[in-house]
């Protein structure tokens, strides 16, 4: 049984590499894949590979028990040895954060049992080798990367895949309509490239897909409309990808759906999308979508939601009571049209929840002063002194012109300058008190 529990990798092919993988001593690897894993090591730079140990007897460098060290560093080379004569077959190899600066190996493709193939977090460069096209790869994860150029499409001759990963790359140019023909996969991630143009219309094809994640690219056109083929999708991101409104009516069809999110669309808007039969949904974004018209009450039926971000659009009316969403954490209606009073099932939440609701026209008189709540310029008829009258109580006990902080980070010194720690978990809008000695020393509100 394996002896390392492998991430991000597909119910299916964990359970192969938990029944089949090789105990030590149990048999001997197959000498062509021991001459291809030596040209694949030299590939990709790796070096510290022990070539004169069998690779499948669980040699440490052959597989490396995991560190708390290094939490990112996998270094996994399984077989199965399950064979007739004892013979090994290497089935998955995980060569994650290494700093590995060759290209993608060749010799890939003399590792005939191969199905599970992860290169995530190295500095690999080139692209994809045209001998890949004839492998039997389920999983496939070339993720932060250098590689470039354009997509091969004879990635679409992989047909065993599920899992294709090769986001944070600088891959460029269209998506080929040849991956149109890898209608195993369940998930696709092609998020943080230079892709351009339109998807094509063979992903209509991709029917067993579970999660798409397009984010970061340079699209163009409407946002895509292929939910009725992609009836199973459970994870959606189509974050500043580069795509023109509306968001299609036709996405209320995904009822599967866990997690949503869609921001930055340019041109045409629309109105809020029906979501009501969404009942799975726990992350909820649409942000900078140009929506309009009222919140519906409808999305009071999406009782798992644990983040709802509707910020930066055109929403008007009375906001829902969200109160009643027992696991909502996180609630953001920045820079909105929304009036009215502020429910109070919003501004009962404890330090527990963040909410953003700034920049609003609501009509509440008064208003909680909370670390958790933002209601910066939040209110119409008034001068929104809602900031002043919390500081009211805590004035400066002097000017300062300037602040040094480690954004996200602990507290350091960089030359002669001290650099204050980041680690307040309210997040990018609070309001709190920081005392320094034994008096109140400033007031701080963050936007």
């Amino acid at each position: 049984m394996a002896r390392l529990v492998l991430p991000y990798i597909s119910f299916i092919v964990f359970l192969l590499l938990m029944f089949t993988a090789t105990q030590p001593g149990t048999g001997t690897t197959h000498s062509d894949e021991v001459k291809a894993l030596g040209e694949i090591a030299e590939q990709l730079g790796k070096k510290d590979w022990h070539t004169n140990v069998d690779p499948c007897i669980n040699d440490r460098s052959w597989l490396t028990p995991k560190l708390v060290s290094r939490p990112l560093y996998n270094n996994s080379l399984i077989c199965n040895c399950s064979y007739p004569d004892s013979v090994c077959h290497v089935v998955a190899l995980i060569l994650k954060g290494q700093d590995l600066g060759g290209v993608l190996p060749r010799s890939l493709v003399n590792l005939p049992y191969l199905t599970h193939l992860d290169l995530n977090r190295n500095f690999l460069s080139g692209n994809i080798p045209h001998e890949w096209a004839s492998t039997k790869l389920e999983f496939l994860s070339l993720s932060v990367n250098n590689l470039s150029g354009p997509i091969p499409s004879f990635l679409g001759s992989i047909t065993t895949l599920k899992y294709l990963s090769i986001e944070t790359n600088l891959f460029s140019g269209m998506v080929p309509h040849e991956l149109g023909k890898l209608v195993n996969l369940e998930n696709l991630t092609l998020s943080a490239n230079n892709l351009s143009g339109e998807l094509p219309g063979t992903f209509t094809k991709l029917t067993k897909l579970k999660e798409l994640r397009i984010s970061s690219n340079n699209f163009t056109g409407r946002m895509p409309d292929f939910f009725q083929s992609w009836k199973q999708l459970e994870k959606l991101q189509i974050q500043a990808s580069g795509f023109e409104g509306p968001i299609p009516s036709s996405i209320s069809i995904l009822i599967n759906l866990t997690e949503l999110r869609i921001s930055d669309l340019v041109g045409g808007g629309s109105k809020f999308p029906n979501l009501e039969n969404s009942t799975r949904m726990k992350r909820l974004m649409l942000k900078s979508c140009y929506i309009f018209g009222p919140i519906p009450t409808s999305i009071l039926n999406l009782a798992r939601l644990q983040t709802l971000d509707l910020s930066f659009n055109r929403l008007d009316g009375i906001v829902p009571d969200f109160g009643g969403l027992s696991e909502l954490k996180y609630l953001f209606l920045t820079s909105n049209l929304l009036t009215g009073p502020i429910p109070e099932g919003i501004m009962d939440k404890d330090n527990t929840h963040q909410i953003d609701l700034s920049y609003n026209n609501f009509s509440e008189h008064s208003a909680p002063c909370r670390g958790n709540l933002n209601l910066f310029k939040s209110f119409s008829g008034r001068d929104n002194l809602t900031l002043s009258e919390c500081l009211k109580g805590s004035p400066c006990s002097k000017d300062f012109y300037k602040v040094h902080i480690n954004c996200g980070g602990n507290a350091s010194t960089v030359g002669n300058i001290k650099y204050e720690a980041d680690d307040d978990p309210a997040g990018g809008a609070s309001f709190f008190r920081r005392k320094i000695g034994d008096s109140v020393a400033q007031e701080d509100f963050g936007i």
